[in-house]
């Protein structure tokens, strides 16, 4: 009994130093690395940038493009610019953006306010190399008052892949049912071919479009500027109370000024029209004055020839 109890205890033993190796074993392998979850997550941030930037933060100066290396990264950034001298910033910006070998995709240029056109507005679209983007703007920071600037990055490495292989399948099949074609003697086997290398070049049309798109898309980042021309700057930073107060007193103060200003143009401006226009109201209301009087005058007369006929009847009783 001592010999069969000593044997259980040693397997006993053996049973639970590998149930303990294999628990150990089974840990998973992130645990080892330091510091392994947040590096990932780091990772993960880099490379699908997204969301609002503050003009005047540090990540505002320079995008981690870095990390976007070696991947297919769509990059976009839309801002929203203050300008004192208009013609100056926008003949910049064209001229930069020819510089970086990109291009003008659209540029909507437009007067705005009551100043009769003095004031004006600017909607861009610019698209400029990927690997350029930062550079670019950095500039258009120094040129004028960003007010606002989102930036986005949308990585589509992993569909990029996808058009790969499945354009790479597609050419194999191509391939292979020409190698078939060559061979088929049936005229039935030989339409059926044909018609599905008719449908497999369709599709591999497709695949190829569809890739082209997407590098284009990553060589050339879109830049939306929406550029307002102003008399003062509006601050981005945060205003002390009498500052804000003389700010919006003068801003009141121009507005005010403006529409008074823009009343009078349009008075003046305009006296020729009002003045023909009172005319022919004044023709108007004089023609509805003078048959209102008409009717009211051939009323009376017609109201005093019925009191005469009334008064004549008596008469003509009493002598009869």
């Amino acid at each position: 009994m001592k010999r069969i109890s000593a044997i259980l205890l040693v397997f006993v033993l053996a049973a639970a130093l590998v149930f303990a190796g294999c628990a150990k074993s089974s840990e998973p392998h992130e645990a080892s690395i330091p510091g392994g979850h947040g590096a990932a997550a780091d990772l993960n941030n880099k490379e699908s940038f997204s969301g609002n930037v503050n003009p005047d933060s540090p990540e505002a100066e320079n995008l981690p493009s870095a990390a976007f290396t070696g991947r297919k990264v769509i990059r976009n950034a839309e801002l929203n610019v203050e300008t004192l001298e208009f013609d100056a910033f926008v003949s910049t910006v064209l001229a930069r953006t020819a510089e970086l070998g990109g291009y003008v995709q659209s540029n909507d240029i437009r007067a705005s306010g009551f100043r009769g056109g003095s004031l004006r507005y600017a909607d861009m679209t610019l698209r400029i190399p990927a690997e350029k983007l930062d550079g670019f703007l950095n500039e258009v920071n120094g040129l004028g008052n960003v007010t606002w600037r989102t930036e986005n990055a949308d990585d589509v490495t992993d569909a990029y892949t996808d058009v790969e292989a499945r354009l790479l399948s597609l050419r194999t099949e191509y391939d292979t049912l020409i190698s078939l074609l060559e061979k088929a003697e049936s005229l039935d086997d030989i339409i059926k071919l044909q018609d599905r290398l008719t449908g497999i070049r369709y599709e591999i049309e497709s695949y190829e479009a569809k890739q082209r798109n997407y590098d284009n898309l990553t060589a050339m980042s879109t830049v939306h500027l929406n550029v307002s021309e102003v008399e003062e700057i509006t601050p981005v930073t945060e205003e002390s109370f009498g500052t804000e107060v003389s700010r919006r007193f003068k801003e009141s103060f121009s507005s005010v000024t403006d529409s008074l200003r823009a009343f009078a143009v349009w008075l003046i401006g305009d006296s020729p029209s009002i003045l023909c226009a009172l005319l022919v109201l004044g023709l108007i209301a004089l023609i509805v004055i003078l048959c209102i009087r008409g009717s009211k005058k051939r009323r009376m007369k017609k109201h005093r020839s019925v009191i005469d006929k009334t008064a004549a009847k008596p008469e003509e009783k009493k002598e009869a």
